[in-house]
């Protein structure tokens, strides 16, 4: 008798236990989906800071990354996944990894790379890497980035790097000079990025002019070829569908008018920052098809530089004039529309966009 009353109490400790822990689980999680998300930029000078943007109140704090910026040309100087951020250190050669804290942002950990980094990006547990000559990859522990796990030189390898995301099919990066290249990924924690870079075939001239600005659906990747005015498809390694951006775009001196540069994608809704128009095109995609469907969707000050999204919420920095930058926020409409949230200023070359929810 005394010995099942035991086993009752045990039982019904262990029911308790259980519930609180789940309870307690799901007000954790809840909490985290109440949060209000922050979007994150780097001033880019040095000392370089991660500015971190409250997008209710527009308050925003400086934190200091302890390396030094200088990037410039790129996208995805910032990246984020779940609470942790990812920074780079131009001049430094490192990045620093942040984790969210409440409404701010604390740096934890400070990652050495091989040459300077232009772009950063989360995926297949992995944090990757675009350096000026190479790309690497830091396998991802929970809050905790590891050592390196993988090397793989670039295509040309010349300073050019733009932009690197990761895909369903592993990493691929765009250097303005004129190559957009695809590397292994390993995922689970194995080894990571791993070459030789595998080149998508580009348009035959003068359509191959400075690829730049990409992001992924899943094993789709939409890409810009910027000074050629379009926006691509990749699947399988080909471009399988290509659309026009604004016309014309040169003057008559020849002169770059118009060019889509940096994209983030909502939906089926493609935004890109059109950079010399100081505007976002906005582009109808699909998996087989890529369409220009309204200019000027949003008009900016300056020329706008890197965007992100997150929810309906969209993010854009340009390069505004006389040493300050613009950050614009936008909520988006389920039609792609775009309403203004609100608009700062910052006293910096920021450079990097990414919004942590």
């Amino acid at each position: 008798m005394k010995r099942s009353h035991t086993t009752k109490a045990l039982a019904a400790f262990a029911l308790t236990f259980v519930a609180a822990a789940s309870a307690a689980l799901a007000a954790a999680s809840s909490w985290q989906a109440s949060q209000t998300p922050l979007f994150l930029t780097e001033t880019n000078g040095t000392p370089n800071y991660l500015a971190v943007v409250n997008t209710v109140t527009s308050e925003t704090d400086y934190v200091p990354t302890g390396g030094g910026g200088g990037a410039s040309g790129n996208a995805g100087g910032v990246a984020v996944s779940g609470e942790l951020a990812a920074a780079i250190n131009y001049s430094s050669r490192s990045v620093t990894i942040f984790e969210r804290q409440g409404n701010a942002m604390q740096p934890i950990q400070t990652v050495k790379t091989i040459a300077p980094p232009v772009s950063v990006a989360f995926g297949h547990d992995h944090l990757v890497v675009l350096d000026t000559t190479m790309a690497e990859s830091f396998p991802v522990y929970g809050d905790t980035v590891g050592p390196n796990d993988g090397t793989a030189q670039l295509l040309i390898g010349d300073g050019s790097s733009a932009q690197i995301i990761t895909y369903a099919g592993g990493a691929i990066y765009s250097e303005k000079s004129g190559s957009i290249g695809l590397l292994n990924l390993s995922t689970d924690l194995a080894p990571g990025i791993s070459g030789p870079s595998v080149a998508v075939p580009l348009p035959p001239a003068p359509n191959d002019n400075t690829p730049f600005g990409m992001v992924a659906d899943g094993a789709y990747v939409y890409a810009t070829i910027a000074h050629s005015d379009l926006e691509t498809l990749i699947v399988g390694g080909e471009i399988v569908a290509s659309a026009i951006g604004p016309t014309p775009f040169t003057n008559q001196q020849g002169a770059i008018t118009h060019a889509p540069c940096w994209n983030a994608l909502y939906g089926h809704f493609l935004f890109s920052s059109d950079s010399p128009g100081k505007q976002l095109l906005r582009y109808l995609v699909s998996d087989a098809n890529v369409f220009l469907d309204k200019s000027g969707v949003a008009k900016l000050m300056g020329a706008p530089t890197d965007l992100a999204v997150q929810g309906n919420l969209l993010g854009v920095i340009d390069g505004g004039s006389q040493g300050e930058s613009d950050i614009t926020l936008f909520n988006i409409s389920s039609e792609g529309e775009l309403t203004l949230r609100f608009a700062s200023t910052i006293a910096a070359p920021i450079d990097g966009a990414a919004i942590i929810q």
